[in-house]
């Protein structure tokens, strides 16, 4: 399984914006539920920092979303630095990922 991260910030005045295009995301996802990810997406002030985790096998079904492709167009317009996946692994989870 893949374990990836992405860390970005972006001005207070792209928050709200950054923060409906999450939820049109997750909104399409709760619709289409693709298999195999585990998806989440946290925010503290200006920081907001994406989780995903990729089952063995499975390709990432988020670029054929319109919603998680628009997501990562406001992100990447909105963002200070273009935010780049990076791995990460997972030490320990309870009922989290």
């Amino acid at each position: 399984m893949a374990h990836l991260m992405i860390r970005y910030t972006v001005p207070l005045t792209e928050v709200s914006s950054v923060r409906d295009a999450v939820h049109a995301a997750f909104k399409a996802l709760n619709i289409e539920q693709p298999q195999g990810i585990r998806y989440a997406y946290l925010r503290s002030g200006e920081d907001f920092i994406a989780l995903l985790d990729i089952a063995d096998g499975v390709e990432n079904p988020l670029p054929g979303i319109e919603a998680a492709r628009e997501l990562q167009s406001t992100v990447a317009k909105a963002a200070t630095v273009a935010p780049t996946p990076e791995p990460f692994e997972l030490l320990g989870a309870y009922r989290m990922l």
